[in-house]
Parts: structure tokens; sequence; C-alpha cells
């Protein structure tokens, strides 16, 4: 089998962009520039001590000062050990693309790089692949030979395929990682194969348990067709049929479909209080990424 050309180098080169942007957040609760990758964690308080004169007066607490009529500044312990769980999608529908790049092998870019930006920031990061099983499993842990591991499984082909099922890989979740991990989901959660009331209370469950982060990963054409007139024949990847179509003559009621869709996902994460994030495989990941976790910084503050 395949794999898909992933470099390096490339990946490095986001890596220390991401990086670079999380490190330039100012976390004012925190009382320095440090940005804390998931709610809840990366930091320990630690104490007080005297302002330093010379240094940035941004990180001075001043509630804490005029009560001890002191300059204060927070010093705090940074967290080891929480672990980040990466749950990826990786059925049929994944090995779509009208891009450069399917979603299967930009998803595969956005899990590495996330991966590897928290490895540097101490965190233990695991992977799950499944479809409508668990294909690959690697636990949580701190070594950078993670990333080599998630690197030959991901960028396989073999790795893809298959039809869709969350259901057993949402028991693996729930019996296997400890409550407080951080559980961050990747699918194109199309509508098709992923009907919302089905699942609905088990990701209630999960929202509650873990710290749930949904990435919906999407190719243009899985919400807009075309403008051109263009006739297509398309097979459905799991029961193998087809169906012939004209692109000009549905896209008006494909689109009202899809974004119909669209809303009624959003609505379901908010109901269900997990934190989502849309990519789009035309359109690089770090921005969008890094937008998103700054909302989480701001509004867990």
């Amino acid at each position: 089998m395949g794999r898909f050309p992933i470099h390096i180098a490339s990946l490095g080169r986001q890596v220390e962009i991401l990086s670079k942007a999380m490190d330039n957040v100012e976390t004012q609760s925190v009382g320095e520039n440090y940005f804390s990758f998931f709610r809840g964690s990366g930091l320990e308080f630690k104490g007080y001590r005297e302002y330093t004169p010379g240094e940035d007066s941004k990180n001075i607490d001043w509630k804490a000062s005029l009560r001890s009529d002191k300059l204060l500044v927070k010093e705090f312990l940074q967290e080891k050990g929480l672990d980040v769980v990466f749950v990826y999608d990786v059925s049929e529908t994944m090995l779509f693309g009208s891009k450069s790049k399917i979603k299967a092998h930009y998803g595969a870019e956005f899990i590495l790089t996330l991966a590897s930006t928290a490895l540097d920031s101490n965190y233990n990061v695991g992977l799950l692949c499944f479809s409508d099983k668990v294909k690959e499993q690697f636990f949580p842990a701190s070594s950078e030979n993670q990333i080599a591991f998630f690197l030959d499984v991901l960028s396989n082909h073999s790795t893809y395929g298959g039809e869709f099922d969350l259901t057993k890989a949402l028991e693996f979740i729930d019996a296997t990682y400890s409550a407080g991990s951080v559980v961050i989901l990747v699918s194109d959660f199309l509508g098709s194969k992923f009907p919302l009331e089905h699942y609905k209370d088990k990701f209630k469950q999960l929202a509650i348990k873990f710290d749930l982060i949904s990435v919906v990963l999407r190719d243009k054409r899985d919400e807009f067709m075309p403008d051109d007139n263009i006739n297509v024949v398309a097979s459905n990847p799991f029961d193998g049929g087809h169906i012939f179509f004209n692109t000009k003559k549905i896209k008006k009621k494909y689109e009202k479909y899809t974004k119909k869709q669209k809303v009624e996902l959003r609505n379901f994460f908010e109901d269900i209080n997990s934190e989502y994030i849309e990519l789009y495989t035309d359109i690089d990941f770090v921005n969008p990424t890094v937008a998103f976790f700054k909302r989480r910084d701001a509004l867990s503050k």
C-alpha cells in the first residue's frame, strides 16, 4: 500500500509556527506570557513574589498588590502528565478530496502537528484510529517516539477505509482513558453517517468526563457544488450504490441541505457542551487552530 507524502521538514515548520503563536498569547489570569493549551491544565499556582523593576509590568497582580501594599507577581509551576488523546475517523468518507490533499491526508498532518506541539508543552499524547471498529491505538505517552509511531500509521493508506460507527470507539474511550483527559475527536461528521440523536447522550457523558474537543474536517465539496454544468456519477463508499446527477441542477438544493446540516451540527455541539473547530482542506490549519485556542483561553478566565 502507498503512503501520503507527509514531509517532516514541513511539519516542523508548522509546529514552530504554532508553538510561537501559542507562546505569544498573554494570559492575564496567569500574569505572564504563557499559553495553557487546554483549559484547567498547564500551570499550578505556586505563590507570589515581589515585582522586580525592569520586568514587564503586565505581570503584576494588582489585586494582591493592593492588599499587601507591595507590587506582587504570581508564580506558577508547570504541570506535567496530562493526557491528550487524538481520536481519528479513518472511515471511507475521509478518503474524499477535491483539493491537493484529501481529508485523510490533511487530518493526519493536523494531528501530527498538534501532537508535536502538545509534546513540547509537556503533555502525554495518544492516538486512536477508528472506522466501524478500533483499528489502531497508542496509549498516551510523553516520548518523542510517539510522533514516529503516529506518522507511520497516519501516513499509511492501509489505515483508512471501511464503514463508520463511532459507538465502539466511544465505549473504548470511556472505559480506557482517565477522567479529565483531553479528547480531540477528528472527523468530517457528515450528516448521513453521523445521526445526531443516536450519539447525543453518549457525547454528553463524554463531555462531562473529559475535556472534549470536536474537530470538524471538511472538503469544500462536502458543502458546496461547483458552478460548472457537470454530469457526475457518484458511488456510495459503504453500500456500492451509484447515483447520477448534474451539478448545476442540484446545486441550490444540495447547498440548502448541507447548510441545514451544518447548523444542526453546531447546535448539537453547543447542546452537549463540547467545543468544536471547523477546518477546511483548502485552508492551512495553523491560523484557525491558534484562533480557536485563543478563544478557549479567553473564555476560561
